[in-house]
């Protein structure tokens, strides 16, 4: 990686225009439940954010209040957070609480202007959430409706399995499992490929991207070792879902993956339960 420069860090994720202000499935409210119950404490507070996002307040009027006392908690647990004090401000502004939301701009730039560790961590911390954000978004969309295809043609195949019909009907049972079945990894490979049109807009930075920058800003901190190998993790996740775009025998994408899991291996213990999750899904990832 290359050195860090501290510019262009745009707090929050209302600007970002990300699908989930616009979509309200059941699977997407399903996974941000998920992720807030078994994913790291470190990407809890953007989970949060995601969820705020999909209330979508900003034109849901009823969810307002709701989420301005949430994200008004958050900031009592962590003053410096910086996603949550920009989105925060957007919805006083909307409420046209003007005052408030100029006070929190105000930290904000302190934030951005400071150059003492606590404020490059937050720093950080804002754009890997960011990236986070993105990548959930990148997978969550291909990768569910997979798992349901998948759920679809396990059904018809036992249906077909537990009844003794004709060769017609058995036939029409497969065919329409086998229709499932292609559906199902045409998704995937968009899930595990995914820099698709409909997800990733030239507007808007990729995972791979925004994951890469905060690791950037935490070389040489004092952020915790373990929680980086956590964010590696994400990361190695984006690179293993970003097509490379150059000719090559051997996908730069896919190596940096490979390195980045393999860090994570390394550098997490197995003797600490709750690290036990992203050993695995690296080992998974790399084929172990």
């Amino acid at each position: 990686m290359t050195k860090p420069e501290f510019k262009s860090i745009r707090p929050g994720l209302f600007w970002m225009k990300l699908n989930l202000m616009y979509s309200s499935g059941q699977n997407r409210k399903t996974a941000l439940d998920t992720a807030k119950q078994k994913e790291h404490h470190i990407v809890h507070k953007v989970v949060d954010l995601m969820q705020t996002l999909m209330d979508n307040p900003l034109k849901k009027r009823r969810y307002m209040a709701h989420n301005i006392k949430k994200l008004e908690n958050n900031i009592d647990q962590n003053p410096m957070h910086m996603n949550t004090l920009a989105d925060l401000a957007v919805l006083y502004r909307k409420s046209q609480l003007d005052g408030k939301a100029t006070a929190l701009d105000d930290r904000i730039n302190k934030i951005l202007n400071g150059s003492d560790p606590i404020n490059i961590k937050e720093k950080a911390v804002c754009v890997l959430e960011q990236g986070y954000a993105v990548l959930f978004e990148e997978f969550t969309e291909n990768e569910l409706e997979a798992q349901q295809k998948m759920e679809d043609s396990f059904q018809l195949i036992m249906v077909e399995q537990s009844k003794c019909t004709s060769d017609k009907r058995r036939n029409g049972f497969l065919c329409r499992a086998s229709k499932c079945m292609i559906d199902a990894r045409r998704l995937l490979s968009l899930a595990i490929n995914c820099k698709t049109e409909d997800s990733v807009s030239d507007a808007k930075k990729s995972s791979v991207e925004l994951l890469e920058k905060g690791l950037q800003y935490l070389e040489n901190s004092s952020y915790s070792k373990q929680n980086i190998h956590i964010w590696k993790f994400y990361y190695a996740m984006a690179c293993n879902r970003m097509p490379d775009k150059k000719d090559s025998p051997k996908n730069p994408m896919d190596v940096k993956a490979f390195n980045c899991f393999w860090s994570v291996i390394a550098g997490l213990s197995k003797d600490i339960p709750g690290f036990t999750i992203y050993r695995a899904r690296s080992f998974a990832y790399i084929g172990y």
